[in-house]
């Protein structure tokens, strides 16, 4: 009586650590390598400086006319 209470424990515990493993390999593929995460930063302040200085241009345009 007592080991099939011990034996179903057992069995609820792996069940549970199963499902911890499950949901830590999904959390895992969901992030970027560093390499990439640079990347799209680098990405980004690029795409920001381009943005400043087309308005800069398009300021110094409209005010030479």
């Amino acid at each position: 009586m007592n080991s099939n209470q011990d034996l179903k424990q057992v069995n609820e515990r792996l069940d549970q650590i199963d499902k911890k493993l499950d949901s830590l390999g999904h959390n895992q593929q969901n992030k970027r390598s560093p390499g990439m995460r640079f990347l799209i930063g680098f990405g980004i302040t690029i795409a920001v400086i381009f943005v400043l200085l087309l308005t800069l241009a398009v300021i110094q345009f409209v005010s030479n006319g």
